[in-house]
């Protein structure tokens, strides 16, 4: 299976890309103003593979990545001792398109990365650690960072 994972993320040209995931965190005493403030509560490793035209909406293959993308996520929770919340998020039906590559359409999944304890709190050690350990496996996986492709 490890094959054909690695095949269908190079056919795909996979990449993530790292996103600082924010709440909005509302202060409401009952005398006194409101007070908004913005919080990074963790971290969105957006993953994106190139959409074959005409392929039922999703594919095969897309779940076949999720499936191994969800024996990440739950390999790392472990390790992590579930320090944070860490999540996969698919996106099966939803097309992105890439403005810097021709308007190409990409399937996207998410792991999303949080904060588990107060919401006032922002990220730390935990989310950070988590981040590493995922970016990691998906690099094993030929997963590349950024926006490098072929």
């Amino acid at each position: 299976m490890s094959t054909r994972i690695r095949e269908t993320i190079e056919s795909h040209h996979c990449f993530c890309e790292v996103l600082p995931y924010y709440i909005i965190a509302e202060n409401r005493p009952l005398e006194g103003a409101v007070s908004v403030r913005r919080v990074q509560a963790g971290f969105d490793l957006d993953i994106y593979g190139v959409k074959a035209i005409h392929q039922p909406d999703p594919p095969a293959e897309y779940w076949l990545v999720y499936t191994k993308l969800k024996e990440i996520v739950d390999a790392v929770r472990h390790e992590n001792k579930h320090a944070c919340f860490i999540d996969l998020i698919p996106f099966g039906s939803t097309t992105v398109l890439d403005t810097k590559n021709h308007l190409q359409p990409m399937a996207m999944l998410r792991i999303r990365v949080a904060h588990n304890g107060d919401i006032h709190e922002p990220a730390g050690a935990a989310e950070q650690q988590a981040i590493q350990a995922i970016e990691v496996q998906l690099s094993n996986l030929g997963i590349t960072a950024g926006r490098s492709r072929a």
